[in-house]
């Protein structure tokens, strides 16, 4: 091996075997033997060595200074990467929290396109059909329930109304939460044209104490009042119909109205 590029390597290896803690010896036999080869000679050739060596060691002056710079870039492309991974995890939360938006709305559009056949072909909730009174039908919104609407020319008053519906097993409609009082608005405006209907609602036995058909008071968590109803200033004995804008009107309960009637759903025979 080329003298010279022995010493470039021991220049190298030198710091970092001192930096270990070994110890370093090195001997030198430069040309082969030293016979026939004067002082000057052998001076001349220590100092090319000592030329080399520190060639050598200003091309690596400081091992440790490289090392930590290799850390340095370590740790960089360690953060880099990590800032990296979280961005992607970011994204990905952000495109999962859209799918979930997405198959929310699906599943909603579904139970809408599901309800709409039921309401047409009555095949939803039970593959059978509950028996309803004669004169009732069934709506698959309200599964546990059949519902029977006087003709357009059946009008009556409270009393005679509550008893035609009695005389069938069941009572005067009483939409007591706001899913039913809508589906039975929608019925009345399909059904009746500009025109009301009574609910089994009156304060008959108590001016001013609202009860329904089937002796429950009228709660204050929830009514569909018409603005300013009902009132207390006169003397008239009022009932309850229900107006195809889903709201409730006090009126007397001798006038002469369309009217509806519900009653329990049972199981076909």
């Amino acid at each position: 091996m080329d003298v010279r590029a022995v010493l470039v390597m021991l220049a190298v290896l030198m710091p970092l075997l001192q930096a270990s803690g070994q110890t370093v010896n090195i001997n030198l036999n430069i040309g082969g033997s030293t016979g026939g080869r004067g002082t000057a000679d052998k001076s001349q050739d220590a100092d090319k060595v000592a030329e080399l060596l520190k060639q050598g060691a200003e091309l690596f002056p400081d091992t440790s200074q490289l090392e930590t710079q290799l850390l340095d870039m370590t740790d960089t492309g360690q953060n880099m990467l990590i800032t990296l991974l979280l961005e992607q995890n970011k994204v990905m939360q952000e495109r999962d929290k859209e799918m979930q938006q997405q198959m929310q709305k699906m599943q909603e559009q579904i139970k809408d396109l599901t309800l709409d056949h039921c309401i047409t072909k009555k095949t939803c909730c039970n593959k059978t059909l509950p028996a309803c009174p004669s004169g009732y039908e069934w709506f698959c919104e309200k599964p546990d329930m059949c519902y029977k609407f006087s003709t357009k020319t059946g009008y009556k008053d409270y009393t005679d109304a509550k008893s035609a519906c009695q005389a069938d097993g069941g009572l005067l409609a009483m939409p007591k939460d706001k899913a039913t009082n809508d589906f039975l608005a929608k019925q009345v405006k399909g059904r009746y044209t500009l025109s009301d209907a009574w609910i089994g609602l009156t304060d008959q036995v108590t001016k001013g104490t609202w009860v329904w058909e089937d002796g429950e008071k009228l709660g204050t968590d929830w009514n569909n009042w018409d603005t300013g109803d009902p009132t207390s200033n006169d003397d008239v004995i009022n009932c309850a119909v229900l107006g195809s804008n889903s709201v409730w009107f006090h009126v007397s309960c001798g006038s002469a109205q369309n009217y509806i009637c519900e009653a329990k759903a049972t199981a076909a025979p």
